[in-house]
């Protein structure tokens, strides 16, 4: 791996460094095409001042050719001179409007006498059409022909003198710009030949490891071929004990499924059995409540004739009317677990008011705590006040609730129930300071006919059925009930509804 990263690595730089080399050259070659077209401007502007030059030169030979020989074939070069200043002169002018100092020399020393010159001889020439040969000679050996000239020679040589000067450094720059040219490309050429040299002996030495990995990869692979043909063997033979345990699995399968059949076909019965129970129990537990408000009534007119009885007697009609209270209690608890179970429960829901309802359980209950001399505490913190339930079903469950804590509480203790709203909910919590439920116990705390250690401490009875049906109609209401209970301190039911 350390090696793969190191050529990778030289590779990479050789890559870099040619890409450098190849960037550093283009601007090398940019500038020496910048400093090779100034040479050459240099060189089209020496030429232009030697050509005006040669055309002043050309415009006095036709002029003294034509003075005197008189033959106007002469005048033709002069014409020709004439005409080529002017575009020589407007040359001249863009070629140097970038330098001030050429410009100025052009506009205020050597055009001028230029123009002047052309005047001078064309003056030589109209003498020589009004006056004749002799007075055009003469106007010629004045010598301000000559002079003109020679001024225009002088700044000519200044002109081509400062050009001169710019050319020779210009021609310095282009030589310094192919120095540092030749020394980027030997430098660049040195240093990827270098990269190259140190990949190739990397590389190299890459072959010849894995050369040695593929021979001793090689020798792997003839153990591993016989590793692969004993391993064969044993899964064959692996392979034989599976097809005979799979024999005697389909076997067992076959004896499962019809095991199965069996406890299927029990099941239908079980559930058959279980809604033949459950209407038995409806009809037995409903036709049971006539004799007993029969019997309750009669109870209660015996107990109206207390006179008539005797002690004996009172005592009697008092422990039947408590024993027909408990099967009442009882009929009507199979009554409402049935109902509840075959899904007839009917919830009407309406807006009710959970401080009347408080208010209701506190009047229920008042006189009970008094007896057992408990302490029975209403705390109601829940402000709306109105909830959208069944009033007749939350009474039942507070019913069930607030008489079991009754029940399981001793003398002197209290019962508390508090209602608030949390996060759009609405607990109701009612909770005792009896003797509390295990751990063990809670798993079975809100099934049918449970009977727990705890027990009431008035003796009262209990069908085991309170709890399973709180539970049932706290989820027929779309809520939950959870219990929270410490041994020897006491427990909290606490219902929480949706709002």
């Amino acid at each position: 791996m350390r090696k793969n990263k190191r050529i990778r690595i030289l590779l990479i730089t050789s890559i870099a460094l040619t890409l450098i080399s190849a960037i550093i050259t283009y601007f090398n070659v940019q500038e020496k095409k910048e400093s090779t077209a100034l040479v050459i401007h240099t060189y089209e502007v020496i030429q232009s001042s030697s050509d005006l030059l040669t055309l002043i030169q050309n415009l006095e030979t036709g002029q003294r050719g034509y003075l005197l020989t008189g033959d106007s074939t002469f005048l033709s070069p002069y014409q020709e001179a004439l005409t080529a200043i002017d575009a020589d002169v407007q040359h001249l002018k863009e070629i140097v409007s970038y330098n001030p100092s050429q410009t100025r020399i052009l506009n205020q020393h050597l055009l001028p006498l230029v123009e002047e010159k052309k005047q001078n001889l064309a003056i030589s020439l109209d003498i020589l059409k009004k006056y004749g040969n002799d007075s055009a000679t003469h106007f010629v050996t004045m010598r301000k022909g000559k002079s003109l000239t020679d001024s225009i020679h002088h700044w000519v040589n200044v002109f081509t003198e400062h050009e001169e000067g710019l050319l020779l450094e210009r021609n310095k720059n282009l030589e310094e710009d192919y120095f540092i040219s030749n020394i980027i490309h030997f430098s660049s050429f040195a240093l990827i030949g270098l990269t190259s040299i140190i990949a190739f002996f990397t590389i190299r030495n890459k072959e010849r490891v894995n050369n040695r990995l593929l021979v001793h990869l090689k020798e792997l692979n003839r153990n591993l071929e016989g590793k692969v043909k004993e391993r064969t063997h044993q899964l064959e033979e692996e392979k034989d004990r599976t097809d005979q345990l799979n024999s005697e699995l389909q076997n067992n399968l076959e004896e499962i499924k019809l095991l199965h059949d069996a406890l299927l076909e029990a099941n239908k019965r079980l559930i058959q059995l279980n809604e033949e129970k459950d209407h038995f129990l409806g009809i037995t537990t409903h036709d049971l409540k006539t004799p007993l408000a029969g019997i309750s009534g009669l109870l209660q007119l015996l107990s109206l004739d207390n006179e008539n009885l005797k002690a004996n007697q009172r005592e009697y009609v008092v422990l039947m009317q408590d024993t027909c209270a408990k099967m009442q209690r009882l009929v009507n608890d199979l009554l409402d677990i049935n109902r509840i179970e075959q899904g007839v429960t009917v919830i009407k829901k309406t807006s009710i008011s959970v401080s009347e309802v408080i208010l209701s359980m506190q009047r229920q209950f008042h006189a009970l705590a008094e007896d057992k001399q408990i302490s029975l505490q209403f705390k109601n913190e829940f402000t709306r006040d109105l909830i959208n339930t069944d009033a007749d079903i939350l009474q039942r469950i507070l019913d069930n609730l607030i008489s079991n804590a009754l029940k399981f509480s001793s003398a002197g203790k209290s019962v508390r129930i508090e209602t608030v709203e949390k996060n759009t909910e609405l607990f109701i919590k009612v909770m005792d300071e009896g003797p509390g439920i295990t751990k063990e116990e809670l798993p079975l705390l809100f099934g049918k006919f449970q009977k727990l250690a705890a027990r009431p401490t008035a003796g009262e009875s209990s069908t085991g059925l309170g709890l399973s049906i709180v539970k049932e109609l706290v989820q027929l209401l779309e809520g939950t009930i959870r219990v929270e209970s410490t041994p020897g301190k006491g427990t909290a039911f606490i219902v929480i509804f949706p709002l």
